[in-house]
């Protein structure tokens, strides 16, 4: 049986376990990432909308060949059809191509000396005294340590004895590639409503003025049906519409599991529930808890400490980070998802009429909403449309 022996073994290539890899690497670990794909970036299921400064804080070129777009702000449609804009004088978003970016990611993670294994399933793991097995059918690695980055669909967690996502707060999504339709390439579209996306929304992302990526997550429903309805009520005027590519997946709308480490063990990404609940959205922060990851993985290694005791950093650290902006947008989520269709036209109709958007215009992050949202919910324009029992959910 062929045996493969590492310093950190990262299981999943995609950006979190590429950037967990790479910052590992840069600490002069020896790493190997598993892949159970053949490509790199295969299958996409991401919508692609990555902020700028995001970017940044995960050390990835705002420009680059994967760039396809770049946004400005977003519009907001209730379900009656009202709207509301927010937006920066500068472009705040950068629209990617996602097989290109992970590609980069994987590049940049290479020259870092990092070691990249294709088409390696893990089907087992076990953890001894001196580190961790993985089987692969007939080949096996050991390392001292792991790195759980497998996604949404993680087999790893359990069996290393920690609690996955809670399945209840995961979503169905779809999203088609849309030629020859007419959009502003300056804005994305949020589109929301009990009976477009029950528990999320529709989001229209351009490409360029005559291409958009358009899909929606929703909860108990075929998102087929709904989201073939939107394209046929949205572009009902693009007599040459052409679908391109097709992407199913799943959303997650529960924020992180409880525990993310234990001993010789680390989760990041989507295994972590390191998505925004608001938005579905996890390639920033779940990068910068895999940043926070491979640095600390590769201390473990580097002290002979490979402990839950000394991993337990780990977990302080992005929660010293990100857990503020966890709970408010876990909140967010919460309220959204309990408001009539009714109320909501409602609070556009308030944030319309008092010019709430210019607080999003001018407080708003993508990646750290906890202060907009907070501002926004102890609006009392905004309380007094809120049903008393969702009152009571605000902190004051």
């Amino acid at each position: 049986m062929k045996s493969e022996e590492t310093d950190i073994l990262v299981i999943g290539a995609g950006p979190a376990g590429l950037v967990a890899a790479r910052k590992a690497a840069e600490k002069e670990a020896d790493v190997i990432v598993l892949e159970e794909h053949e490509e790199i970036g295969q299958p996409c299921h991401c919508a692609g909308l990555l902020s700028i400064k995001g970017l940044e804080r995960i050390g990835v070129p705002a420009d680059g060949p994967y760039v396809q777009n770049k946004v400005k702000g977003a519009r907001f449609f209730s379900p009656s059809g009202l709207s509301f804009t927010v937006e920066k004088d500068e472009p705040v978003a950068h629209i990617i191509d996602r097989g290109l970016f992970d590609r980069f990611l994987a590049q940049k993670a290479t020259e870092a000396g990092v070691r990249i294994s294709l088409k390696k399933e893990a089907k087992s793991i076990e953890r001894g005294e001196k580190g961790v097995n993985i089987q692969l059918g007939k080949e096996k690695f050991f390392a001292k340590m792991g790195i759980d980055a497998e996604g949404v669909s993680s087999r790893i967690i359990k069996a290393m004895g920690l609690k996955s996502l809670n399945r209840d707060l995961i979503l169905s999504g779809l999203q088609y590639d849309l030629k020859n339709v007419s959009v502003d390439p300056r804005y994305v579209e949020v589109h929301t409503g009990r009976k477009i996306a029950p528990g999320f929304f529709v989001w229209v992302i351009p490409l360029s003025q005559d291409k958009a990526r358009v899909g929606l997550g929703c909860k108990g429903v075929n998102p087929k049906e709904l989201l073939d309805e939107f394209v046929r009520g949205r572009f009902r005027d693009e007599d040459d519409l052409e679908r391109g590519n097709v992407r199913s997946g799943l959303v997650i709308t529960g924020g992180p599991i409880d525990r993310t480490f234990d001993d010789r063990f680390l989760v990041v990404g989507d295994a972590a529930g390191q998505v925004k609940p608001t938005t579905g959205g996890g390639v920033i922060l779940g990068g910068i808890c895999a940043s926070i990851a491979g640095e600390t993985a590769a201390e473990a290694v580097t002290s002979g400490d490979c402990s839950a005791s000394f991993l337990s950093r780990y977990e302080n650290l992005w929660k010293d980070e990100l857990s503020k902006d966890f709970r408010m947008m876990l909140l967010a989520r919460r309220v959204m998802n309990r408001l009539s269709d009714r109320t909501l036209d409602k609070l556009f109709n308030v944030v319309i009429k008092d010019n709430l958007q210019g607080l999003f215009s001018a407080e708003g992050d993508m990646d750290f909403q906890s202060g907009v949202l907070l501002n926004m919910l102890r609006k009392k324009e905004i309380l007094g449309v809120l049903p008393s029992f969702l009152r009571s959910l605000i902190p004051f």
